[in-house]
């Protein structure tokens, strides 16, 4: 008999038997399930050894390595890869696996595909549903299984969902649907701390030659990658500085950034919010917990315009409890972080990424070149002086300048700064006699500081952006 006649068999015997309870409305439906279970697993079983609880595994492989550690006990964690079907339909519906993810056309480049961490325990198993436990408890470190599971050890009445790129070709398993678990237990761990702990500082050490002693502070490692082209500050415990950031995983893995070509490069960019890829602006005094603490710790004692990178236990992260977000990275309990964080004044560096404020922009010492400032269109200079001959304004007799400042309502020469411009297109796009629309709109120049119009202005403009 072939094989798609013993397959059409037993699809009838099943629905036969499911049939039945639609007969009776008083009959054992469970009953019923169970049996069309069973008769399944005879057929079409492999060989699979039935569990007491009416779990049924099939092991497929088994670790190489000498030293096998033992099936986990309560309370442990364990490392679990896995796909997950339908019986009787096939469907996959969750796995964590990339190539399959491709295949079945769920892969998302936000997605981190790598084993589940999850704690081992019967009377604490979130995210655990019964009949997996049950084939964990059969499994010694590296070995793969499959777990033929009955509805009522699988996702019960209600079934369940999945999302965050770790779907299958459907998102969903239906209630009373049994399923087939393909399992890899790749690690058991005793004390996910001390794990974690371990890993954090053989990275640290691998890469940085850095030892217990060289952390800033406890599971908190930090390597200087560039310094600024400044000899500037350092950041206290009480200052405010922006960040750009790149977050990691161990394996380098991106799974936040708040730098557009990075985000791009990586196909990660999100549109939805405006402001994701501007700098954040961060307090150092203790009282702002918007962040994950290990930012915090990393950037205290690195100098503006430094690049570092750090590497943190999740004590300083996101703890013992799973980040799983709809539209963004899973990320297990217990994990490590890097990043590679950019310390910018908040008053700007005067680079093409971090422009000078105006602020920033008059507090410089010494008159550069070739720098970068941002502000709003305020006025001009009709006169000699910004102090005596500014108009703040949009009707404007002027077309050899304009005035910029931190907020659109500025109106003192000490918050102004008066930039030049120069003959040409750029004059004739940009004064406000000719362009009254845009008073008040956001501008950015690259130029040359120096004394214009009776104190420190901008000359020599190269290049401008129109916010």
């Amino acid at each position: 008999m072939s094989g798609k006649l013993h397959f059409f068999l037993a699809i009838l015997i099943v629905a036969s038997v499911l049939g039945a309870c639609a007969e009776k409305v008083e009959d054992d439906i469970e009953g019923k399930r169970k049996l069309a279970f069973e008769t399944w697993m005879e057929l079409y079983g492999d060989g699979a050894t039935r569990l007491p609880t009416g779990v049924y595994v099939k092991k497929l492989s088994s670790s190489s390595e000498s030293s096998v550690i033992k099936p986990p006990v309560d309370g442990n964690w364990v490392s679990l890869d896995y796909t997950g079907r339908a019986l009787y339909s096939g469907n996959i519906f969750v796995t964590r696996d990339s190539a399959t993810a491709r295949l079945l056309g769920s892969f998302e480049y936000y997605t981190h595909y790598v084993p589940e961490f999850v704690k081992f325990s019967k009377t604490d198993t979130v995210g655990v549903i019964q009949g997996v436990y049950d084939a964990l408890a059969t499994m010694n470190e590296g070995d793969v299984v499959r777990a033929y599971i009955p509805p009522s050890l699988a996702y019960g009445t209600n079934g369940s969902s999945f999302s965050g790129g770790y779907q299958g070709q459907t998102s969903a398993v239906g209630g009373d649907v049994a399923i087939i678990m393909d399992l890899e237990l790749k690690k058991i761990v005793a004390d996910p701390v001390a794990y974690e702990t371990e890993q954090v500082q053989q990275f640290a050490y691998n890469h940085w030659g850095k030892r217990v002693d060289d952390t800033i502070a406890k599971n908190v490692y930090r390597q200087t990658l560039e310094l600024g082209k400044k000899d500037t500050l350092t950041v206290s415990d009480d200052t405010t500085v922006c960040v750009y950031y790149v977050g990691r995983f161990l394996d380098g893995f991106i799974f936040d950034t708040n730098i557009a070509d990075t985000a791009r490069k990586y196909n990660i960019y999100d549109s939805s919010i405006g402001t994701k890829y501007d700098s954040l602006k961060i307090s150092t005094n203790g009282t702002d917990t918007s962040y994950i603490a290990g930012f915090y710790k990393a950037i205290v004692g690195m100098k503006f315009g430094e690049t570092a990178e750090t590497v943190f236990t999740s004590l300083y992260g996101y703890g013992s409890a799973a980040q799983t977000p709809d539209d963004g990275t899973w990320i297990n309990p217990y994990t490590p972080l890097r990043y590679t964080i950019e310390v910018l004044h908040p008053n700007g560096e005067g680079t093409t990424l971090h422009p000078y404020n105006v602020t920033g922009f008059k507090e410089q010492r010494e008159l550069e070149k070739g720098v970068w400032v941002r502000g709003y269109i305020v006025g001009a200079v009709e006169g000699s002086n910004v102090a005596t001959d500014a108009v703040y304004s949009d009707t404007i007799n002027v077309k050899t300048n304009i005035l910029i400042a931190d907020t659109r309502t500025a109106s003192e020469a000490e918050k102004v700064i008066a930039v030049e411009l120069p003959e040409g297109p750029m004059r004739d796009k940009l004064n406000l006699q000719d362009n009254p629309s845009i008073y008040r709109d956001q501008i950015e120049f690259k130029g040359d500081m120096a004394v214009y119009l009776g104190q420190v202005g901008m000359v020599n403009v190269e290049q401008y952006i129109l916010k």
